[in-house]
């Protein structure tokens, strides 16, 4: 316990503290505390109230939760993008026999689907993978370095994964005219 002697600027200066805390009865006295604690460790941080450092820690929060959606609603259309590109060169390979399959009669809606199934399959095994590697990390992050439990997230955060979702299969969707295209009947002759 230190003694109200000690807490002059000079006494405070050579106490090895890491952090202080000052009880007060009102605004005024919370700043002639700030005052004096910010001259005897001037190199240190500013001192602040415990509502200025929760409310810091909330925004902190919340900072690194608009970093987390930003993350989640581009990098699902990018991969939708990839998946995109990968589609278009997987048909430019399979032209002649997906012409030969339109030709015996399969539906165009049955190639679709295949594409659909061999494309947007691999896209939500990933997602749901990523999901829990992402909340697995979190989870032992907290436990390990805060010493908090992971809670789950907002309905926020799952209208985000649907919209980085429908949009990565929008890209996909997005091929499909071309199948049509590259599977016409001049595409199946031999030269």
């Amino acid at each position: 316990m230190v003694r109200p002697a000690a807490l002059s600027p000079d006494g405070l200066r050579h106490l090895p503290v890491q952090s202080l805390a000052v009880d007060t009865d009102g605004p005024a006295a919370v700043e002639r505390a700030r005052t004096v604690l910010d001259l005897a460790y001037p190199s240190a941080y500013l001192s602040v109230t415990i509502a200025e450092d929760l409310d810091r820690g909330r925004r902190l929060t919340t900072a690194y939760q608009q970093l987390a959606n930003v993350v989640i609603l581009t990098s699902l259309p990018i991969a939708g993008c990839s998946l995109a590109v990968s589609v278009v060169a997987g048909l430019n390979d399979r032209r002649r026999p997906f012409s030969l399959l339109r030709l015996a009669g399969a539906p165009l809606g049955m190639l679709r689907r295949v594409i659909l199934l061999e494309s947007a399959l691999p896209l939500l095994v990933l997602t749901v993978v990523s999901i829990g590697t992402g909340f697995l990390a979190a989870g032992l992050f907290l436990r390990s370095q805060l010493h908090e439990t992971l809670r789950p997230p907002a309905g926020e955060y799952d209208l985000i994964v649907l919209a980085g979702l429908l949009a990565a299969l929008a890209v996909l969707a997005a091929t499909f005219p071309l199948l049509r295209r590259i599977t016409g009947p001049e595409a199946a002759r031999s030269d």
